[in-house]
């Protein structure tokens, strides 16, 4: 049975879910051999960013929604990562199925036992949310919101061009929005892949989610869209019916969500951080600026 679902009024939040059961079909044939999770951004998998990103932010148990097809992330994570020499603390890692792909909702209906009664982290595992070493990382600001304003529910988000928005789930800020804003904002709601003319804004999902563990109860009562998936923005907008707030906290310049989605966005990325490579990226710049004046 489902622990009750109860909440301090500030919590430290330790623990996260990872969806990651995708097919990745815009990657084959590379992953009918390899999930696209673990596929290498310059030298590591992309999950091993996301969890560094987590254990940054004070996350100690990360549960993976895989598929049966994907034995191979927990042959890569095993059960659990030890201290490491950068200082990030231990994480113990569980894993569940999610045993037919019916959208985000779904997969993180999949975590409900395993969360229990307390808040938690979504971070979607085919992308990396990038950002300066030195600053508080993104996720950092969005916990920080969610205990100061005791909210339902605290989206990532980023801005992306007007003619793109019906590709997302885009957030209904409650009032309007400066050019570049910094702060976090407070949402009326969010409008899954709407219509360009219908979008209400341009600030859309940035992949990773803060939410109140009310949201499981909002899940089982969401219906599916008409591609048979359950959303979890449409169960976050049930959460305002508890009169739980949701909030947006937008990536801040020098920021970005990098995702592997499809070639274009995978070779980019790779060679984005190869070239931050300590020992072979100034060797890979010269390569490039070569081969760029051959093709000219």
């Amino acid at each position: 049975m489902p622990v009750p679902h109860t909440t301090p009024e500030s919590v430290l939040i330790r623990k996260a879910v990872v969806p990651a059961a995708g097919f990745g079909s815009r990657l084959r044939p590379l992953t009918q051999a390899f999930p696209k999770e673990l596929l290498p951004i310059g030298r590591k998998p992309v999950l091993s960013y996301v969890v560094e990103e987590l254990r940054q932010s004070g996350v100690r148990e990360i549960l993976f929604v895989v598929s049966d097809a994907k034995p191979q992330i927990r042959g890569f994570f095993g059960d659990s990562v030890e201290e490491t020499a950068e200082g990030l603390p231990p994480v113990k890692f569980s894993y569940t199925f999610q045993e037919q792909q019916r959208g985000s909702g779904d997969a993180v209906l999949c975590a409900e036992d395993w969360v229990g009664g307390e808040p938690f982290v979504v971070a979607f595992g085919d992308c990396i949310v990038d950002s300066p070493e030195a600053s508080p990382t993104p996720l950092s600001r969005m916990i920080s919101t969610f205990n100061s304003n005791k909210a339902g529910g605290v989206i990532l988000v980023e801005r992306v061009p007007k003619e793109k928005v019906f590709r997302y789930g885009v957030v209904d800020p409650k009032a309007p929005l400066e050019e570049n804003p910094i702060t976090p904002f407070e949402l009326r709601g969010v409008v899954e892949k709407p219509a360009i003319e219908d979008a209400p804004s341009d600030m859309v999902i940035a992949a990773r989610f803060v939410l109140h563990p009310a949201i499981f109860r909002a899940l089982h009562n969401t219906t599916p869209d008409r591609r048979g998936e359950y959303n979890l923005p449409d169960a976050m907008c049930a959460l305002q019916e508890e009169a739980r707030s949701l909030f947006a906290v937008p990536l801040l310049a020098g920021e970005a969500r990098r995702d592997i989605g499809n070639f274009e966005t995978y070779f980019t990325n790779f060679v984005r951080f190869a070239l931050r490579d300590a020992e072979y990226g100034e060797s890979l710049r010269q390569f490039l600026v070569h081969e760029m004046a051959k093709a000219d």
